[in-house]
């Protein structure tokens, strides 16, 4: 049993993730600042810590006794703010000032010899359609995600201090799954027979189901070395097979593509460029390390998932009405 310190704890990641750890018989200690968060994280099953991601020193008090962190904080801006360059200022100080103090204060207690963050892929560029890993891969990240390097070279810091520390960069897909604000947006809209194409028909993009990617720190936590690895769906599609995929869990033969010049109004230039890449993502060095594999291993089988969840919700609430 480790005793495990996480940030995030409430977010789209964060709940599965601290299930995960609680259920494997781990103790877990998890930042909290809110009321409504602290009494979240409670009901997980963690224990919350009122410490700060920019006060190292009740980081430090906190985390005493702790062997691993998993830093799971993130501030993304919703689709309607990310042309705002001022949006995305909360995320780049959590991913740069807050990483650096968290690596910091790992390093002070001396007993930390884990520390896992999950980064991301869209920083590579566009690879058609071959295979991509963090080992073959160019970076080309815009400028939203240069923090996001920032962050990753903060964990390699703190690896790079020996004495068995490993330091692990897990570079995910978008996630998507019932907990996801962005999964339930783009169903409603699914079923209201629209959709707006982030690229072009053949343009692959490769996902990960928010469950899977819990098992996958799970699985980092316990067997992966130091190193970057790539976490995605077994079989990623192109963004038509995604498409249909979304019709078929709504029940629709097919979607209206809504003109991709739409998104000049809502994101700039380096995001839609961003999000035109194709990028066809192997987890295959990963699975092979650590024996992880997903349970979702396409969007088909992922979206029907979050649909049918729904339906079942729905009939719940009806027969308690």
């Amino acid at each position: 049993m480790m005793k495990v310190f996480v940030t995030g704890g409430t977010g789209v990641l964060g709940r599965p993730v601290i299930r995960a750890l609680v259920n494997s018989g781990h103790k877990v200690v998890a930042l909290a600042h809110s009321p409504e968060k602290i009494s979240a994280l409670r009901a997980l099953g963690a224990e919350p810590a009122a410490a700060s991601l920019f006060d190292s020193s009740s980081l430090r008090d906190n985390m005493q006794g702790c062997n691993a962190v998993l830093h799971l904080a993130t501030r993304i801006p919703k689709t309607s703010d990310m042309k705002s360059h001022h949006a995305w200022a909360q995320n780049d100080r959590i991913r740069k000032d807050g990483t650096g103090n968290l690596v910091d204060a790992a390093l002070a207690t001396g007993k930390v010899k884990t520390f896992i963050y999950p980064s991301v892929f869209f920083m590579y560029g566009d690879g058609g359609d071959t295979w991509q890993s963090a080992a073959t891969a160019e970076l080309n990240p815009p400028a939203p995600l240069q923090s996001t390097l920032t962050a990753e070279n903060h964990v390699t810091r703190f690896a790079a201090h020996g004495g068995e520390k490993r330091g692990i960069n897990l570079r995910f897909g978008s996630f998507y799954g019932p907990g996801s604000r962005d999964s339930q947006e783009m169903l409603s809209m699914a079923r209201k027979g629209i959709m707006m194409p982030l690229a072009s028909g053949g343009t692959f993009k490769s996902m990960i189901w928010v469950e899977d990617a819990a098992s996958a720190m799970i699985a980092a936590l316990n067997h992966a070395k130091s190193g970057t690895f790539d976490v995605a769906e077994t079989e990623p599609y192109t963004q038509d097979q995604a498409i249909k995929a979304l019709a078929v869990a709504v029940g629709r033969r097919s979607l209206f593509k809504m003109p991709r010049f739409l998104l000049r109004f809502a994101l700039k230039p380096d995001m839609r460029g961003l999000l035109g890449r194709s990028q066809r993502i192997t987890s295959q060095e990963f699975r092979d390390m650590t024996g992880w594999k997903p349970e979702v291993k396409n969007q088909t089988e992922g979206w029907q998932r979050i649909a049918q969840g729904d339906a079942r919700t729905s009939i719940a609430k009806a027969k308690a009405a």
